[in-house]
């Protein structure tokens, strides 16, 4: 809301002729922390190509074939989804089904997907005859579910058989949107009754989840489903239509999490076909020798790495130097980190672990954080008692009494709860491979619950949450800079 104040406070009226691309953060990316510093849209993708491709590169590219059938308004997208899909040629489009974007209100796209899929996504209801379609056609939409269970998604007749068969069952999930300067106009003078904004809203529950044929005729009983602002924000949207591109020959990828991150990068077979993906895109090995095979079978990109390295099949690597050979475990991510000037040495770092430095900079300290948590952490669960958190599985009641961390010092004393990601564990230290080295130590006896050598009490602790409000990006961007100089 505030992001399309401000465009119509640069360009006034001129905002009513413009096609815009808004691609929306997220929050600050907790479930893949790896990338909550320079931002998910800046995320690299293991495509082979001459060039490195972000993720912004990508968004770019999947909906510019939609300008054409565009009129002016906003296309609304987050950061760490891809929709690949089939289009029919514009000349052919009048005989195999009419799409385009210029209904008034929303148009979201929608794509088959299991019906597992649609338990934890936005679910469209759409019209029967939808069923039998075998390219992209625009319909209206009957009702929005978010996140249904199976029963309401069959109750409401959102289930569809592939083939008629009943062998294989598919529900149409929601993406991206498309939404016209009518509903750009209602949201701004929305926003400006209402600034500040004091709830979350979110831009699938509460802009959609009232849209629809049949949805609107159930307002007044279900009071809308929201409260405060997101009532609001319901209520002004309520009267405006949503229509529905069906893509049935497309595919949704959610790489909004480490799991998510790991499965597409790693395992699928599909996004690996379709997006044209490399295991070794843009890297480099040090110290290779002729005619001996490595052990390096993960996704690796941008990164120099020795080449008595090891590095699974499941795990990836971005944006790091490695000058020694270093051991990695299954299940790993590891970002924006260096190993140098440690001839002899191999570095061993267990699996299922997610690992990254980043730069730091404020009042009291200048240096680098490396941060590490499990990939079964969950950073945003907050607990009365800190004891009762768990890290790499483990409750940091468990690691106190192991004498490997306080809790006491490790939160705020005002916090009424407390959560991984506001946990003070993590040394700021003068170099990237000292942080490297000192979190990799202090996951190593987490695991193995050896207590750690006590530091000097002059050490700056910092949590995920102190590092982003003292980021360095300058810094972490010179960092990638010189990875191979």
């Amino acid at each position: 809301l505030h992001i399309l104040e401000h465009l119509r406070n640069m360009y006034g009226e001129e905002l009513h002729r413009m096609r815009i691309l808004l691609i929306h953060t997220g929050g600050q990316s907790k479930r893949l922390p790896s990338h909550s510093a320079l931002g998910k849209l800046f995320a690299l993708l293991p495509i082979d190509s001459a060039a490195e491709f972000q993720m912004f590169d990508l968004k770019m590219a999947m909906y510019s074939p939609f300008l054409a059938k565009m009129k002016a308004g906003v296309f609304l997208t987050c950061s760490d989804d891809i929709e690949t899909y089939t289009l029919p040629l514009l000349e052919n489009s009048s005989r195999s089904g009419q799409w385009s974007f210029d209904g008034s209100g929303f148009t979201a796209l929608a794509h088959p997907s299991p019906v597992s899929v649609g338990l934890t996504h936005g679910v469209y209801v759409l019209p029967k005859e939808v069923q039998s379609a075998t390219t992209c056609v625009t319909t209206e939409c009957l009702e929005v579910l978010q996140k249904p269970t199976e029963k309401l998604m069959r109750d409401k007749g959102a289930v569809f058989e592939k083939g008629g068969d009943g062998k294989e069952e598919f529900a149409y999930t929601d993406s991206a949107f498309f939404f016209d300067c009518s509903v750009v106009d209602k949201l701004i003078k929305f926003y400006t009754q209402i600034k500040p904004v004091t709830q979350e809203i979110d831009a699938y529950r509460d802009f959609l989840q009232l849209l629809g044929r049949h949805s609107r005729s159930c307002v007044s009983q279900a009071g809308g489903g929201g409260a405060g602002d997101q009532l609001g924000v319901q209520q002004i949207l309520q009267d405006c239509k949503l229509h529905v591109v069906v893509l049935p020959l497309s595919r949704f990828y959610h790489l909004g999490t480490m799991q998510e991150y790991i499965d597409n990068l790693c395992f699928s077979e599909t996004f690996a076909e379709e997006l044209q993906t490399c295991r070794f895109v843009h890297s480099k090995l040090i110290h290779l020798e002729a005619c001996k095979a490595t052990n390096i079978s993960g996704v690796v990109m941008r990164s120099l790495i020795h080449s008595r390295s090891t590095v699974p099949h499941s795990t990836v690597v971005e944006c790091c130097r490695f000058e020694v050979p270093v051991k990695l475990g299954d299940m790993c991510i590891l970002s924006n980190s260096r190993v140098e000037h440690l001839a002899g040495r191999v570095v061993e770092v267990p699996g299922k672990a997610i690992i990254f430095t980043v730069s730091v900079k404020s009042d009291t300290c200048k240096g680098y954080v490396t941060l590490a948590f499990g990939i079964d952490d969950d950073l945003k669960t907050a607990a009365r008692d800190a004891r009762e958190l768990s890290y790499f599985g483990k409750r940091l009641g468990q690691l106190e009494d192991c004498k490997l961390v306080i809790c006491d010092s490790l939160f705020k004393t005002s916090s009424a709860a407390s959560t991984l990601w506001e946990a003070k564990l993590f040394s700021v230290k003068p170099t990237m491979t000292e942080a490297f080295l000192s979190t990799v130590g202090l996951v190593q006896a987490v695991l193995q619950n050896v207590p750690q050598v006590n530091e000097e009490k002059s050490i700056v602790k910092m949590s995920m949450d102190d590092v982003l409000r003292c980021k360095d990006i300058g810094e972490l961007l010179r960092h990638q800079n010189t990875i191979f100089n």
